[in-house]
């Protein structure tokens, strides 16, 4: 791993533990790795509000990938570096397909600063009834967010890609709902295209993850770690299972790095 110019993790189920806290441990890591000269890049599916108190907490300096790719920022300030919406057009087309053939569908639009709701999604003073009736105003949201009653969230990113091929990816999803974005958009293209802006390949970059999402960052970084709580999928693509995120397993590697510079 001598050659590692770069460290990019996710957070949710990855760098955090179960319940969303940042050890001491791995920020310990990670700060290490940053005063050793490396690039430390959080990437993720959560939006940069939710993103730069964290990047704050740890000192990092350099940018984040938030959205699942869909929007880079620059440290420390979180300037957009590189947004990538989904087009509105497209949207006033995939969103009834999709309400048509998604039970119980609901939506809402995430922005990065903020995220609208339906009220099937939400009930609260801020939601709309009907997201379509937003896009005017607010064009070109980041991510669509999709609910949907009796498919569980690997069906529902199926359905979705099946209905919306060659415009939207479903590659993330939460609980209850899948996260979409432009096709082709994702942590990988996202990763790729700031590494190519760094002047570094993908044999300089080693990533973390635990979730599908993670995937297409997987496929272009040469050196990937599995999370040991990572889905079966992630784990069989990677290049190394670490200890699971409540055991510090990225501290576990990045330690290893530094030890053997």
């Amino acid at each position: 791993m001598t050659q590692v110019k770069l460290i990019a993790t996710d957070l949710d189920g990855t760098l955090l533990g179960s319940r969303g806290e940042l050890s001491v441990r791995n920020a310990a890591a990670l700060q290490a790795a940053q005063a050793a000269g490396l690039v430390v890049v959080l990437v993720t599916g959560r939006p940069v509000r939710m993103v730069l108190p964290l990047a704050q907490q740890l000192g990092l300096h350099g940018h984040v990938i938030c959205t699942n790719g869909a929007a880079t920022h620059r440290l420390p300030g979180g300037q957009s570096e590189d947004r990538v919406g989904i087009a509105t057009p497209v949207l006033q087309v995939a969103i009834p397909r999709l309400r048509r053939a998604i039970p119980g569908a609901a939506f809402a639009l995430e922005y990065g600063d903020r995220v609208i709701r339906e009220r099937a999604l939400r009930d609260d003073p801020d939601s709309v009834p009907d997201i379509l009736s937003v896009l005017d105003e607010h064009p070109s949201p980041l991510k669509l967010i999709v609910r949907g009653a009796g498919l569980d969230t690997h069906a529902l990113n199926a359905r979705i890609n099946a209905l919306c091929a060659g415009q939207l990816e479903a590659s993330s999803s939460g609980a209850s709902f899948s996260e979409v974005a432009a096709h082709g958009v994702n942590k990988g293209y996202a990763l790729a295209r700031l590494c190519g802006l760094l002047g570094l390949e993908g044999g300089q970059c080693l990533v973390f993850g635990d979730a599908h999402n993670d995937l297409p960052m997987f496929a272009w970084a040469s050196l990937s770690v599995a999370m040991g709580n990572a889905a079966p999928e992630v784990k069989l693509v990677a290049t190394e299972v670490t200890l699971s995120n409540d055991e510090d397993g990225v501290a576990v590697v990045v330690e290893r790095l530094l030890n053997a510079k």
